[in-house]
């Protein structure tokens, strides 16, 4: 799965891209609004995106609305904005910065997916990413049917690559990797089937 990661701080967008990797995902960074949206308009397999609310020249909330509004496509058609996150260092409570708080209560009322707030503890910040990332996951696979004939293709090709080059030693290892996801899959299927029995 891959996700944009938006923020005009290199620093900030590089911990972020890091600690999003270590959890499995695909990472593409922006350092603007503007440079997000050009990033979304050319690469369709984006579907979640986090962008810190506090940005010069296009902040967070006007980023979701222009998200919103793009038109994207890919070969089966138009696709949905993508899920998105707001960053922010604000805590809740916190009444100092309060027009900071306002955007990020209309952000909310508007529609965006979820907040995340930052914190210096990394593995504290990596379970929010996580946390967040599995319930938008969760929503993907309720709002959309899963592909299973494109990865299908890919895999008949890359078969087809092994044989065709007669590398035996690279079929061998292939052969290992796809014989314990099918265990995986065997496992799933007989354990959702006795659910079904007992319910």
């Amino acid at each position: 799965m891959k996700v944009l990661v938006v923020d005009e701080v290199g620093y900030t967008c590089y911990v972020h891209t890091r600690l999003l990797e270590e959890l499995g995902y695909e990472v593409v960074c922006a350092s603007s609004g503007f440079e997000a949206l050009s990033i979304l308009e050319m690469d369709s397999e984006i579907k979640i995106m986090f962008a810190e609310l506090v940005m010069r020249e296009l902040d967070g909330l006007d980023l979701f609305l222009k998200v919103q509004k793009q038109e994207r496509y890919n070969d089966d058609g138009q696709l949905q904005a993508p899920m998105f996150f707001l960053l922010t260092s604000l805590q809740p409570g916190n009444q100092s910065q309060s027009r900071q708080l306002e955007r990020l209560e209309l952000a909310k009322k508007l529609g965006i997916t979820g907040v995340i707030y930052k914190t210096r503890d990394r593995e504290e910040l990596k379970q929010a990413f996580g946390d967040n990332l599995k319930n938008a996951m969760g929503l993907l696979s309720e709002s959309a049917p899963l592909d299973i004939y494109t990865p299908a293709q890919s895999l008949c090709e890359i078969i087809k690559d092994i044989i065709e080059s007669k590398n035996l030693e690279a079929a061998e290892e292939f052969f290992d990797l796809i014989k314990s996801q099918t265990d995986y899959l065997e496992y799933f299927i007989e354990s959702s089937q006795k659910q079904v029995e007992t319910a």
